[in-house]
């Protein structure tokens, strides 16, 4: 059986056992999404919702369904897509939806555990970002420029 048939029959188990609103990325893997980052890092959460990564599923959305059903699109838009725990759908895992802080920084449960700054990518690097910032797809993306404001500021 297929990695993607068992999440969803897992997933279907849970929702059918504690109801959709239970749901979360906490119960099916290492991702905890933003609001669980808020909770210690409220002041960076505030100003990364000022900033474009905060609001990117909805700019894949205005760009038409096309773009939504295609991978390699959704998966700049949202955290984690095809990893374990990561995004699914925007039904199942709308926590995971947007560019939110492990997309660049990592998956976050071990870190909310711990709270050690061992247990995250403190300083992503220009690597990451270039995941999707790729030439193709962003000509003027200047890493140096550009990291100052990820969190947000002017």
């Amino acid at each position: 059986m297929g990695l993607i048939k068992k999440r969803f029959i897992g997933v279907g188990l849970f929702l059918a056992l504690f109801g959709a609103e239970g749901a979360s990325a906490e119960r099916f893997g290492d991702y905890v999404g933003w609001r669980t980052c808020s909770e210690c890092h409220e002041e960076i959460s505030d100003g990364w919702q000022t900033t474009p990564h905060a609001s990117a599923f909805d700019s894949l959305k205005k760009q038409g369904s096309e773009k939504q059903s295609i991978p390699e699109c959704v998966t700049c838009h949202v955290v984690a897509m095809d990893e374990d725990g990561g995004f699914i759908d925007s039904d199942l895992t709308p926590e995971l939806i947007n560019v939110q802080c492990e997309s660049c920084h990592g998956p976050g449960l071990s870190h909310t555990q711990s709270e050690s700054p061992e247990d995250i990518v403190k300083t992503p690097d220009e690597h990451r970002c270039r995941t999707c910032h790729t030439e193709g797809q962003d000509k003027s993306f200047d890493y140096r420029d550009k990291s100052r404001f990820v969190h947000g500021g002017k």
